[in-house]
Parts: C-alpha cells; structure tokens; sequence
C-alpha cells in the first residue's frame, strides 16, 4: 500500500464532486461470517489491546488522535502508530484492501492512507453495566476530555470530528473547508444493536453559545439514529454532531468497531486515526 506524505501541501481541486464535501452512505464490506473471523483474530490479539480507560473494558488496537495527541501531554501518537501500523497490516490486511477498494468506488476518486499517521484503527468494548446509557453521560467532547477516566464513565462524548486539526492538516485551503469524512465499520454489536446518534447541528452553529446552552440545543434539536450491521461500513462527514450509541451493558458481549477519518489532500481522499 502506497503512502503519501503528511507534511504535504494540500487543495481541494476541481475533481471533487460537490457530494463528497457532506459524504453520507453504508457500504457492506464484509458479509456476518466474514465479520466474525474479523472479530475472532481481534480477541486472539487481546494481548496488544491498549487500554483506554483505566476501570472500564474500553480498548483500542492501534494508536487515535483523541487519545494519544489531544489532552495527552506525552503525545505518543507518532510511536504508537510506527510501532502498530505494520502489525494492524500483517493482521488485518484483508479488511484494509477491502475499506481501500470499497471506499474508492463508492467515492469515485483516489483513496490511501496518510503517510505518518496512524491506520484506522479498532474500538473495543467489553460488556459492562456502567456502559449503560445515562443522560448524565450525554456530554460535549470538552468536558468528557476532563472526565474521560473517571470511575464509571464511558467514552462516548457528544462531538464533531476535528481529527484532521489535531494532526495538524488545515482546517480550511482557498477560503473553502476542507473536505473530510469518517467512517465506522462494525464488526460485532451488542444483542440490542448499536449505531450513531446524529443531530442537525455543525460546530460553526452553536459555537457562539456557552456549554449549557450547546447541551440545551442539542437536547432540543430532533436526531436521528443510525443503525449499524455487523460488516457494513457507514460514511458520514463528521462535521455535524454525533456521539455513538448501544455500548455493551451485559459481560461476554462486545460493540468492535474499525474506525477512521479522511481527508482531501492533492487529489486523493488520505485516510488515518
């Protein structure tokens, strides 16, 4: 798999369709049994798995920009992510030709991966009863960052996606955003399913207001819920409010996830975590 370069200039460039600037669709990558070998070879790695939480069964296989570059002084990110892309290659390089080759038709345009960051990587999590849904763990990302290890509070913030700033990519090229996408491919939920809680909101919407007054919209602004299939890819842009749903609550169950975000940088879509 070729990569590129992060450090390289960006544009958006004419070839981009006016719909890839708000992409939004599933794809089935992988059918059920596909999903479960997947899923099989994740728990048989369980020794790699890095803890993100220090009282929950909340794990990643692979270095994330949320964990390991924003509110994490040491900033390991560029380590972790020498140290696992070429194991996440050697194990899982099937379900990376397929997010490569499904993504690019869907798209209609180039797709690879973004040289120096981190592979899209996995979101594990175990059955726990504190993962249960409580309004009181309905939260903007800021103040999860201050909470995020706290006894008994899951990782599910409501957010937006600025994963690309936080590698230092630029947030807009020519006057215009810079297109970026993300993108969740589910790969074992929870017997009462799981997926995407999504609002009608961008960051520029309530970014005038105060934190109260964010969490008073968005609890007043209709949303919609996305739900995932075990094999199926969901597209979205990242760049409206949304926060994950159906966490596992009863213990042998598992919500893994492959997880990943994008970016339009010279002509082709560059993927990373």
């Amino acid at each position: 798999m070729a990569y590129g370069l992060a450090s390289e200039s960006c544009c958006i460039g004419k070839t981009v369709p006016t719909a890839a600037l708000h992409p939004e669709f599933h794809l089935r990558l992988f059918s059920q049994a596909a999903a479960d070998d997947i899923v099989q070879r994740l728990l048989n790695l369980d020794a790699f798995w890095l803890p993100r939480h220090p009282h929950l069964p909340f794990h990643t296989l692979g270095a994330t920009n949320y964990y390991d570059i924003t509110g994490n002084p040491a900033k390991p990110y560029l380590r972790l992510a020498r140290q696992y892309n070429p194991f996440l290659l050697e194990n899982f390089g099937d379900v990376y030709r397929a997010l490569l080759a499904g993504l690019q038709e869907q798209l209609g345009q180039p797709v690879d991966f973004l040289a120096d960051a981190a592979l899209p990587g996995f979101h594990i999590f175990g059955g726990h009863a504190d993962f249960t849904a409580r309004d009181e763990h309905d939260i903007l990302h800021g103040a999860w960052f201050q909470r995020r290890d706290g006894h008994g509070f899951p990782g599910n913030p409501i957010h937006v996606d600025t994963a690309h700033l936080a590698l230092g990519l630029p947030a807009a090229v020519a006057g215009a955003p810079l297109p970026t996408l993300s993108f969740t491919l589910a790969l074992s939920l929870p017997k009462e399913g799981a997926g995407m809680k999504i609002w009608p909101l961008r960051l520029a919407d309530i970014a005038d207001l105060g934190g109260r007054q964010q969490m008073q919209l968005l609890q007043d602004c209709a949303s919609r819920l996305v739900a995932y299939q075990a094999g199926g890819l969901f597209v979205h842009s990242g760049d409206y409010y949304h926060q994950a749903r159906g966490l596992p609550v009863q213990d042998g169950q598992y919500r893994i996830t492959l997880q990943g975000h994008g970016a339009w940088l010279d002509g082709q879509w560059r993927l990373f975590w």
